[in-house]
Protein backbone atom coordinates (compact mmCIF):
# COMPACT_ATOMS: atom_id res chain seq x y z
CA UNK A 1 0.00 0.00 0.00
CA UNK A 2 2.57 2.45 0.38
CA UNK A 3 4.41 2.21 -2.91
CA UNK A 4 0.82 3.30 -4.05
CA UNK A 5 0.65 6.37 -2.01
CA UNK A 6 3.95 7.29 -2.79
CA UNK A 7 2.97 7.11 -6.64
CA UNK A 8 -0.28 8.85 -6.45
CA UNK A 9 2.01 11.51 -3.96
CA UNK A 10 4.10 12.25 -7.03
CA UNK A 11 1.72 12.05 -9.34
CA UNK A 12 -0.26 15.04 -7.20
CA UNK A 13 3.95 16.59 -7.15
CA UNK A 14 3.99 16.23 -10.95
CA UNK A 15 0.09 18.02 -11.60
CA UNK A 16 1.03 20.74 -9.48
CA UNK A 17 4.49 21.26 -11.27
CA UNK A 18 2.89 21.12 -14.81
CA UNK A 19 0.42 23.35 -13.28
CA UNK A 20 2.59 25.91 -11.91
CA UNK A 21 4.74 26.21 -15.08
CA UNK A 22 1.88 26.11 -17.33
CA UNK A 23 0.65 29.66 -15.22
CA UNK A 24 4.44 30.70 -15.79
CA UNK A 25 3.75 30.17 -19.31
CA UNK A 26 0.71 31.53 -19.37
CA UNK A 27 1.55 34.86 -17.46
CA UNK A 28 4.52 35.38 -20.32
CA UNK A 29 2.27 35.22 -22.97
CA UNK A 30 -0.19 37.50 -21.33
CA UNK A 31 3.20 39.71 -20.77
CA UNK A 32 3.90 39.89 -24.63
CA UNK A 33 0.46 40.97 -25.29
CA UNK A 34 0.36 43.91 -22.64
CA UNK A 35 0.43 46.95 -24.30
CA UNK A 36 -1.40 45.40 -27.52
CA UNK A 37 -5.24 45.95 -26.92
CA UNK A 38 -7.62 48.37 -25.52
CA UNK A 39 -7.91 50.01 -21.90
CA UNK A 40 -10.35 47.43 -21.52
CA UNK A 41 -8.49 44.55 -22.23
CA UNK A 42 -5.11 45.93 -20.93
CA UNK A 43 -7.17 45.74 -17.35
CA UNK A 44 -8.42 42.55 -18.14
CA UNK A 45 -4.86 41.03 -18.80
CA UNK A 46 -3.01 42.71 -16.10
CA UNK A 47 -5.35 41.60 -13.77
CA UNK A 48 -4.88 37.87 -14.78
CA UNK A 49 -0.81 38.33 -14.76
CA UNK A 50 -1.49 39.83 -11.04
CA UNK A 51 -3.79 36.78 -9.91
CA UNK A 52 -0.95 33.94 -11.83
CA UNK A 53 1.84 35.47 -9.99
CA UNK A 54 0.27 35.36 -6.75
CA UNK A 55 -0.36 31.69 -7.52
CA UNK A 56 2.84 31.07 -8.24
CA UNK A 57 4.32 33.03 -5.57
CA UNK A 58 1.94 30.85 -2.91
CA UNK A 59 2.52 27.37 -4.41
CA UNK A 60 6.51 27.93 -4.39
CA UNK A 61 6.41 29.14 -1.32
CA UNK A 62 4.73 26.21 0.10
CA UNK A 63 6.93 23.58 -1.30
CA UNK A 64 10.83 22.56 -2.77
CA UNK A 65 9.25 22.61 -6.65
CA UNK A 66 11.11 25.57 -8.26
CA UNK A 67 13.92 23.90 -10.11
CA UNK A 68 11.64 21.56 -11.29
CA UNK A 69 9.08 24.17 -12.20
CA UNK A 70 11.68 26.03 -14.31
CA UNK A 71 12.28 22.82 -16.19
CA UNK A 72 9.13 22.32 -17.48
CA UNK A 73 8.42 25.58 -17.87
CA UNK A 74 11.25 26.13 -20.01
CA UNK A 75 9.90 23.22 -22.32
CA UNK A 76 6.09 24.19 -22.30
CA UNK A 77 8.06 27.86 -23.62
CA UNK A 78 9.74 25.75 -26.29
CA UNK A 79 6.49 23.94 -27.22
CA UNK A 80 4.61 27.74 -27.39
CA UNK A 81 7.40 29.19 -29.75
CA UNK A 82 7.52 26.19 -31.92
CA UNK A 83 3.48 26.09 -32.51
CA UNK A 84 3.33 29.99 -32.82
CA UNK A 85 6.16 30.02 -36.02
CA UNK A 86 3.92 26.95 -36.72
CA UNK A 87 1.05 28.91 -37.06
CA UNK A 88 2.41 31.95 -38.38
CA UNK A 89 3.54 30.07 -41.25
CA UNK A 90 0.55 28.23 -42.12
CA UNK A 91 -0.79 31.56 -42.19
CA UNK A 92 1.25 33.14 -44.40
CA UNK A 93 0.65 29.97 -47.02
CA UNK A 94 -3.59 30.99 -47.07
CA UNK A 95 -4.03 33.63 -44.64
CA UNK A 96 -6.26 31.07 -42.03
CA UNK A 97 -5.31 29.07 -39.06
Amino acid sequence: MKKVDKLLHKEEDIDLVLCIAMFRCFNEQLYNLKGKNSKRAKQKFNRLIRIAKIYDDEIINNGNHEDDVDVIYDKIMDIIIELKQLIIQEYEKDNSI
